[in-house]
């Protein structure tokens, strides 16, 4: 009889616990909202109270950038950015979040270092800069705690020239391919103990593709940006004494030819702000050299500047318009394309301001450069045929919306 009870006493149990799941679960799939969701209104608390947490700094996304990362001690990176987009809707300055999606990463590789790779392939597509893809690299290698001999670079270098590349759960679209190289230069700096020198033959190295690609040029911009802007105060420690005063860029880039020389007083950029505010300030600095791509270049760089200034923290475009104007007449049409391009470079929820862009160019007949741009680099930012592709291209003016789907230009 007490067998009998005992193993019907825990069929009944077994039960009841069957069934109160049964009604539960039929109670939150059905009675309840459908936009009912326990995860979904968390985030959207800490979204909320990082937001109003953060509108009494003097500049917000700074704030944003610091506090977000501290959640991941109970959330997962995903997450994360989940409440960054939350924050956006509310804030969009903060769409321009790659130095906060660099912590989001670095914070998620240091949980365990050896899955640093995982992190690059998890990192969101055309979200804040890819700042993410640089947290992970910039992460893995610096909680080696310690500089890398010749030899130990020797020993990775494989693996350094293949980590930007596409592999199993990664398949990356040219503009995060581009950035991961660019993350590579910052690398570089690290693992030589900041050997200018070295980091630029590595960037050699990493950059050049045997089927023609090359990205020694945005590598050596990530060894430069590491001397003319430190981040974190690791990143001061590692430059220390190395980053020249304003009056001393012409000395010490001379010490570097070709790739190297450009980038070096390209990434210089950041000691000149209030100088390139001015359009003749901005002439100025980029007149270094009279080779025309090379200038180019430099007028692309101070634009990511310009650009951030006067459209992601204030609604400068008059301003922009202004400034463009007030350049060499051969780099009107440039400024306006560089500006457009830099809007989607930072995330794609600013094609309607850079289409604004692009339709000021065109009031003063030079808005085919702007719109060629754009058109441009859809096919660079976007992973062919996906619905965020297509809805960029078509959101372009015809012909270009046209020119942007067949990858005409």
């Amino acid at each position: 009889m007490k067998k009998w009870f005992i193993k019907h006493y825990y069929f009944f149990f077994a039960s009841v616990l069957l069934t109160a799941g049964i009604i539960i679960f039929l109670y939150f799939s059905f009675f309840l909202p459908k936009t009912f969701s326990f995860r979904g209104d968390m985030l959207q608390e800490y979204a909320d109270k990082i937001y109003h947490q953060c509108t009494s700094t003097s500049f917000p996304p700074s704030c944003y950038a610091q506090e977000v990362p501290k959640l991941m001690d109970s959330i997962s990176m995903e997450e994360a950015f989940e409440i960054t987009k939350l924050i956006q809707e509310k804030d969009p300055r903060y769409l321009y979040c790659h130095v906060g999606a660099h912590y989001l990463a670095a914070k998620e590789t240091a949980k365990d270092p050896t899955q640093w790779k995982d992190v690059v392939a998890r990192c969101p597509i055309t979200m804040c800069n890819n700042g993410c893809p640089h947290g992970a690299l910039m992460e893995r290698f610096q909680a080696e705690n310690d500089f890398l001999s010749d030899k130990q670079i020797g020993e990775i270098k494989d693996d350094l020239k293949n980590v930007c590349e596409p592999r199993k759960k990664w398949n990356p679209i040219e503009v995060e391919r581009s950035m991961c190289y660019h993350g590579l230069g910052h690398l570089s700096m690290y693992i030589t103990n900041a050997d200018l020198q070295k980091s630029i033959e590595l960037c050699k190295e990493f950059g050049v593709k045997e089927d023609g690609r090359n990205y020694v040029q945005t590598c050596t911009e990530g060894v430069f940006m590491s001397v003319f802007q430190p981040l974190e105060p690791e990143d001061f420690a590692l430059v220390e004494g190395l980053t020249p005063s304003k009056n001393k860029i012409s000395s010490f880039c001379s010490g570097y030819t070709g790739e190297a020389f450009d980038a070096c007083r390209r990434e210089a950029w950041v000691l000149f702000r209030e100088e390139l505010r001015d359009p003749a300030g901005t002439a100025k600095f980029c007149s270094y050299t009279e080779d025309d791509i090379a200038q180019k270049k430099c007028y692309a760089t101070v634009m990511n500047f310009i650009t951030v200034s006067l459209l992601i923290e204030q609604e400068g475009f008059d301003e922009l318009e202004n400034f463009c104007r007030s350049l060499p007449e051969t780099k009107t049409g440039f400024c306006f394309a560089e500006a457009a391009r830099r809007l989607i470079q930072i995330d794609p929820n600013y094609t309607n301001k850079a289409l604004s862009v692009c339709a000021l160019a065109q009031n003063i007949n030079v808005g085919k450069e702007c719109y060629r741009r754009l058109a441009e680099y859809g096919a660079w930012s976007f992973s062919p045929d996906s619905k965020s592709f297509l809805r960029y291209c078509e959101a372009l003016p015809y012909p270009w919306n046209k020119k942007c789907l067949e990858k005409e230009i």
